[in-house]
């Protein structure tokens, strides 16, 4: 396995690929002194920190390793692929409206830069990409398919390796890494800090999502990870106007594949729910509801906070104690397993933060949003929650509960777009029936 694109300090080296001889690689100073302090050739940042030591160190990028202005980043000259053939493996087929922007998309890139697929929760941007991905890496070009989200790269990690048996596909983040090469990487976007002028496509996944939306440095890590001359796609369910606006070309999908409405969130008021959350507790109506669900599908709950979270699990499991049930959020040391069990139906009821609000699919779940008025749950990640409901597979009659004590603005504006995209849908033919 060759290693061509990655710019990594010694430590790096030593942990990822003890096996390498760093005699033939290149080497550049980690940092150089500039004007307004010291410049990170890692991630683009300036720094003015300094230690005791007396050398400086750059804080931008500190999560990935230190960076400083005693070391150095080494890496090997990028070398010329081979045109080859690909093979694609996929039991689906696209549907006309996917077919349609697929190919679109495919014959833009020699015409635009950048790119926008803007379509609903569920309808199939991953197998939309398949032609470009196929033809991209027949044509010799590194692929980078990056996302802020964990939890969104490893599902788009085990689709791709589906479609593309024969593909050495690298999967990096900070909880695991399955070093296959650096040809097709799917990877978060802080993982690309270590690439530099290398992917001739990236394509970002969740592009509105936390924490790229506002923060500078993924942005940079993006931008610095491309070639000059490479393109990028953005995908999205829920983007803002300014990347519709700033985009060369767009395409919009309001319908899923299995061409059902999308379900508009239920609003179930209870206007003590402050006050039984603060006692751990939940009023009887909303755990009748949750039993109602229950007796239909497997639930998804979200929660703004993880003290909430444990508080709600106790109090769920107490009230109705042969429920399969169990929590999950961003630090869990057993996230990805518990995920996994929940596809494999082993819960009955999975209670999360927002970490699960894109990228997962589950097939015959109902979603509940708990205390939707809180200021964690905006339009883009309401919308994105009811998203997780009917997916996949036949109708189980999926529902979308929103449970709040006000109605908010957010809450709002996510069923009015949710209602939008089904109109629209329902106009252009996409979907059979509201």
């Amino acid at each position: 396995m060759e290693i061509t694109g990655q710019h990594l300090l010694l430590s790096e080296w030593q942990t990822f690929y003890p096996q390498v001889d760093l005699k033939c690689a290149e080497k550049e100073p980690a940092m150089t002194e500039v004007k307004e302090g010291w410049l990170c050739q890692r991630c683009g940042g300036v720094s003015q920190e300094k230690l005791p030591a007396d050398f400086f160190y750059c804080t931008d990028c500190l999560a990935l390793g230190r960076v400083d202005s005693r070391s150095f980043l080494y890496y090997f000259p990028v070398k010329k692929l081979p045109v080859r053939s690909v093979e694609l493996i996929w039991s689906g087929q696209l549907s006309p409206s996917q077919h349609k922007i697929a190919e679109q998309l495919l014959e833009d890139q020699s015409i635009a830069k950048t790119f926008l697929l803007w379509a609903v929760t569920g309808a199939g941007k991953t197998e939309i990409l398949f032609p470009l991905l196929k033809t991209s890496l027949e044509q010799a070009k590194r692929i980078a398919v990056t996302s802020p989200r964990v939890d969104v790269c490893n599902e788009l990690y085990l689709r791709f390796c589906r479609a593309f048996p024969q593909e050495r596909i690298s999967l990096f983040h900070g909880q695991d890494r399955k070093d296959a090469g650096d040809t097709f990487v799917v990877c978060t976007i802080h993982q690309l800090l270590r690439y530099r002028d290398y992917f001739d496509l990236i394509i970002v996944d969740e592009v509105d999502a936390f924490p790229y939306a506002a923060d500078p440095l993924l942005h940079r890590a993006v931008d610095d990870a491309q070639r000059k001359d490479g393109n990028r796609i953005y995908l999205s369910a829920t983007p803002d106007d300014f990347l519709k606006k700033n985009v060369d070309r767009f395409y919009y999908l309001p319908a899923r594949y299995h061409r059902r409405s999308l379900p508009v969130p239920q609003l179930l008021f209870s206007w003590r729910l402050e006050k039984y959350l603060s006692k751990g507790r939940l009023p009887k109506n909303i755990l009748t509801k949750i039993a109602q669900l229950l007796e239909k599908n497997n639930v998804l709950l979200f929660c703004p906070n993880i003290p909430l979270l444990a508080k709600m699990a106790n109090h769920i499991q107490y009230v109705y104690p042969t429920v399969q049930l169990t929590t999950v959020f961003a630090q869990d040391q057993e996230r990805l397993i518990k995920v996994e069990n929940m596809r494999a139906g082993k819960y009955q009821l999975l209670l999360t933060t927002t970490i699960l609000e894109r990228g997962v699919t589950f097939e015959k779940v109902s979603v509940v949003v708990l205390q939707a008025s809180h200021r964690v749950f905006n339009k883009a990640a309401l919308v994105q929650i009811a998203g997780r409901a009917d997916r996949k597979g036949d109708y189980a009659h999926a529902e979308v509960i929103f449970i709040a004590s006000e109605f908010t603005a957010s809450i709002k504006k996510a069923i009015v777009e949710i209602e939008g995209n089904n109109q629209q849908a329902l106009l252009e033919g996409l979907i059979d029936a509201l």
